[in-house]
C-alpha cells in the first residue's frame, strides 16, 4: 500500500470508530430510556393488580404512598399521543402486560444490536491499531533508509 492509501485507509477507519462508539453511546442511552419505562409500567401493573375498592395505600413514586378511598374500579391509561382512555383494573393490567412485553422486546433488540455494534467496532479497532503500527514502521524504515543514503 502507499503512503497515500496507508493514509486513506487510516483515516476511514478512525472515523469508522468515532461513528460506532457514537452510535454504542446512543443505544446505551435509548436501553436506559426503554428499561426505566420497562419499571414503570411494571410498578403500574403492580399498582393495577393490587387495587381494590375502599381504603388502598396508592403509590406516589419515589417510594411514597398515599392513603385514598377507592370507590371505583376505573383507570385511566394512556393510549399514545398524550390520550388516555378509562378502563376497569383488569383491562388496564392486561394492557399494562402487553406494554411491560414490548418494552422487554425493545430492550432485547436494543441489546442484541449494541452487541452486534461492539462487534464491529472491536474487528475496526483492531484493524486500526494494526494500521498504526505499519504507519509507524514504515515512516521508521524510511527515516533508516534516509540515514543511510547520507
Amino acid at each position: 500500500m502507499t503512503d497515500g492509501k496507508l493514509e486513506e485507509t487510516y483515516t476511514r477507519l478512525a472515523y469508522e470508530v468515532r461513528l460506532y462508539r457514537k452510535q454504542l453511546s446512543i443505544l446505551q442511552r435509548e436501553i436506559e430510556k426503554v428499561t426505566l419505562t420497562s419499571l414503570d409500567l411494571t410498578n403500574a401493573l403492580r399498582t393495577f393488580e393490587s387495587l381494590k375498592t375502599g381504603e388502598n395505600l396508592i403509590p406516589m413514586g419515589g417510594g411514597s404512598y398515599i392513603r385514598g378511598e377507592v370507590k371505583e374500579d376505573k383507570i385511566l391509561v394512556p393510549v399514545g399521543g398524550g390520550y388516555l382512555t378509562e378502563m376497569n383494573s383488569s383491562a388496564a393490567a392486561e394492557r399494562m402486560k402487553r406494554r411491560v412485553e414490548m418494552t422487554k422486546t425493545a430492550v432485547k433488540r436494543l441489546t442484541e444490536e449494541f452487541k452486534n455494534i461492539s462487534g464491529r467496532l472491536e474487528i475496526v479497532s483492531r484493524q486500526l491499531k494494526e494500521l498504526e503500527k505499519r504507519i509507524i514502521i514504515d515512516k521508521q524504515v524510511e527515516e533508516s533508509v534516509g540515514e543511510d543514503y547520507r
